[in-house]
């Protein structure tokens, strides 16, 4: 997908059901991520609070005015209602996360925002 669209801010999978579309469960929703070698990506404040897990490369997660230096199999959370920039820190290595939130929850009791 990266190959096929080099021009893509972000590469993002999302996990859903393959029979109805929606999400793969229904409290939890499940992301993978791509960063481009160097690439900086700023993720907005949501309600949601998130769970980074790296799969591959090294990646700094920043939030709360602390920065956490991942590598892989390395876990890390932000809490609800706070950006966070993920930098891939390799020039010529893309890195992937996973990403699990729960965005499907909030959705559902009608709390979901993004700031």
């Amino acid at each position: 997908m990266a190959e096929n669209q080099p021009d893509l801010d972000c590469v993002q999978v999302t996990y859903v059901n393959p029979e109805t579309g929606d999400d793969a469960e229904n409290i939890l929703g499940f992301y993978a991520l791509m960063l481009r070698p160097g690439q900086t990506l700023s993720l907005p404040a949501r309600s949601p609070s998130q769970v980074f897990h790296l799969i591959e490369g090294g990646v700094d997660v920043s939030t709360c005015g602390k920065t956490f230096g991942l590598v892989e199999a390395d876990t890390c959370c932000a809490p609800g209602y706070e950006p966070v920039t993920l930098k891939n820190r390799s020039a010529d290595q893309s890195a992937f996360v996973f990403i699990a939130d729960e965005s499907p929850l909030h959705r559902k009791l009608g709390v979901y925002e993004t700031r």
